[in-house]
């Protein structure tokens, strides 16, 4: 009986425990011609920003030259595929790339066409 009431309530400990969210990767590449300060994803249409998690051994200062390649760490929910990502310029101003697929891809080259900001994944 004391098993039966030790199964019972470890279940319902495991039951009560949050939904942890998964550690996901992407590699980005700024094609905008600007200097990149600060990159942020939220699941799409959200608006719940979550900065980069910078890997200190590989881009100390978190900014992305013009051309230049970071990888861009996140949490991504269960069940969450599109999310948004939005860039902080030099110059302060922001950009938002909606809708972008993390699930299917794992590279993400942003740009700019003309004054609207366009993507590329795979």
């Amino acid at each position: 009986m004391k098993k039966l009431a030790l199964i019972a309530s470890a279940a319902a400990l495991a039951a009560a425990t949050p939904t942890l969210a998964d550690e996901w990767d992407f590699l980005l590449t700024n094609s905008t011609g600007k200097l990149i300060t600060k990159i942020e994803v939220a699941p799409a249409g959200s608006g719940s920003w979550v900065e980069n998690k910078v890997e200190a051994e590989l881009n100390k200062d978190g900014k992305v030259k013009p051309g230049g390649k970071t990888t861009i760490h996140f949490e991504k929910a269960a069940s969450a595929c599109k999310f948004d990502v939005r860039g902080t310029f030099e110059d302060k101003t922001t950009a938002v790339w909606p809708n972008v697929n993390l699930c299917d891809n794992s590279y993400v080259t942003i740009a700019f066409t003309g004054e609207k900001p366009t993507f590329k994944a795979n």
